[in-house]
């Protein structure tokens, strides 16, 4: 069973991650930034969805800096957001993301991706 921590201000994005993958991993959310650092540390983390559009903090800038704060081992992070494919595919380049997810309501294409990048 893998431990995912989903980081999205939205609460039914979360609801909706965590009713498709809870029942095969352990998913924890967040809905902001706020308490990324403890969960990284605390947390033997297998995969970190990192929504991009978010207040305050966007989630590439998240992403840049998780990876170069935390260099004591590496981060699985994929950038997961609704915007246009290839625009979220060039924000997960540029900041060295494991790679990105759009947001999708398929369950088993949303299973199948997230089991790509457990790998």
């Amino acid at each position: 069973m893998a431990k995912i921590l989903v980081i999205d201000d939205a609460e039914d994005t979360r609801d909706l991650v965590e009713q498709v993958l809870g029942d095969e991993h352990e998913v924890i959310t967040l809905s902001s930034w706020v308490n990324v650092s403890h969960y990284i540390y605390h947390h033997d983390l297998d995969l970190i969805l990192v929504d991009v559009n978010m207040p305050c903090l966007s989630g590439d800038t998240l992403t840049e800096i998780l990876l170069k704060k935390v260099q004591s081992r590496p981060l699985n992070i994929v950038l997961f957001s609704g915007m246009d494919e290839s625009e979220l595919k060039r924000k997960a380049q540029a900041v060295n993301a494991r790679g990105y997810l759009p947001k999708t309501f398929d369950a088993d294409l949303l299973r199948l991706r997230v089991q790509h990048f457990l790998k």
